[in-house]
């Protein structure tokens, strides 16, 4: 892929995300994206079959990107407090749970590659759990599930919850005393 298409595919999903920042995903047209990112419409199915296709592409490339392996559980919550209104805005004002399933699987894969590296230092049992695990695929969605639905319930909370405590708490869950 070129520079220049390169550059309208992260075009198009910073104005996504800038828009997901005032209004939730459902609202969201590809007409509006494309008029953010000043681009035709066109342009944005040569890339994309849909706001979803760019919605995966930017969580990928923008916010998983972003977080810190060896820290997966401090940094996906601190990348959350800082983005606040758009995570509101793709999970509890959402009505579809495309999003949801799209994160299981990010975030599963993410905890199956971490564990595999050595890089969940920062949660000793969960890298412990995933790696001696007859099943490994399995525990990574089990833990991949509780953890989300814990952030959405958070985030339904309108972050209740210091990040830090978030953190803390879940990387005790699974210290044995």
């Amino acid at each position: 892929m070129s520079q220049l298409q390169e550059k309208r595919k992260n075009s198009l999903a910073l104005s996504f995300q800038e828009l997901l920042r005032s209004e939730p995903l459902e609202k969201i047209t590809v007409e509006q994206i494309c008029r953010k990112a000043d681009v035709h419409r066109s342009t944005f199915y040569r890339y994309f079959q849909d706001k979803y296709d760019l919605l995966r592409y930017a969580f990928e490339h923008f916010l998983i990107a972003r977080i810190d392996e060896e820290d997966l559980i401090g940094s996906t919550i601190s990348m959350i407090s800082k983005e606040k209104q758009l995570f509101r805005n793709i999970s509890v004002n959402n009505d579809s749970s495309f999003l949801l399933w799209q994160m299981l699987e990010m975030l599963s894969e993410r905890l199956l590659v971490s564990a595999k590296n050595g890089k969940l230092e920062s949660t000793p049992w969960l890298a412990r759990e995933l790696n001696s695990s007859q099943y490994p695929q399995l525990a990574a969605d089990m833990v991949a599930g509780a953890f989300l639905t814990l952030l959405y319930k958070w985030i339904d909370s309108n972050y209740q919850m210091e990040p830090k405590q978030l953190a803390n708490f879940l990387g005790q869950l699974g210290k044995i005393e």
